[in-house]
């Protein structure tokens, strides 16, 4: 079973990026992009990859465990960025400002605590952002800086944390599809 750990985004949000989108994908969209789709939306706090039926109920358990001594909190979503870089870009994301270092504990402390269940361990520095596209080909990429460039400062609001949820997904032709396992309620 194929699994990550993330933070779902107010629907409100949710509607203003799916918006933001639908409004200015035309912009760049001779190159060959793969749009995120609305209900697709999330901030992964740690990707597991391929896991079994034992390690699910090992997941819970350490989730349950960090969610009860971490209180709600709010996060805002401004600003585009590119990965890995300007010059070279294949993923297209909004930042996350005000809870970025909220954002960062909550995976530094499940990265750290799954790593002692045999759970790979991350080691690049957790960087805070939800992905809304997927680049494969880029026919010009000025039309990707000038998009960048234009939307760079562009704010969508801001969203309470209140659970972490542990997703399942599943690879289709059309797409990824996320179902949820279990979503844990932070402490209020």
């Amino acid at each position: 079973m194929r699994t990550f750990i993330a933070i779902e985004i107010s629907k409100d949000i949710i509607e203003k990026i799916n918006n933001f989108i639908f409004k200015t994908y035309q912009e760049i969209d001779k190159n060959k992009i793969s749009w995120v789709k609305k209900e697709n939306l999330h901030i992964t706090l740690k990707f597991l990859g391929e896991i079994n039926e034992n390690q699910i109920e090992i997941v819970k358990n350490v989730l349950k465990y960090i969610a009860k001594d971490v209180e709600d909190f709010f996060i805002s979503l401004e600003g585009l960025g590119l990965f890995p870089n300007l010059k070279s870009p294949r993923v297209i994301w909004i930042g996350i400002k005000k809870g970025e270092e909220k954002l960062k504990f909550l995976s530094n402390i499940i990265n750290e605590n799954l790593s002692k269940y045999g759970f790979l361990k991350e080691e690049k520095e957790f960087a805070s952002h939800l992905t809304i596209a997927r680049i494969k080909k880029i026919k010009s990429i000025n039309e990707i800086i000038n998009y960048f460039e234009k939307y760079k400062n562009q704010f969508f609001g801001i969203s309470k944390v209140k659970n972490i949820t542990f997703f399942q997904s599943i690879l289709k032709p059309e797409g990824p599809e996320y179902f949820v396992i279990e979503k844990i309620f932070l402490s209020k």
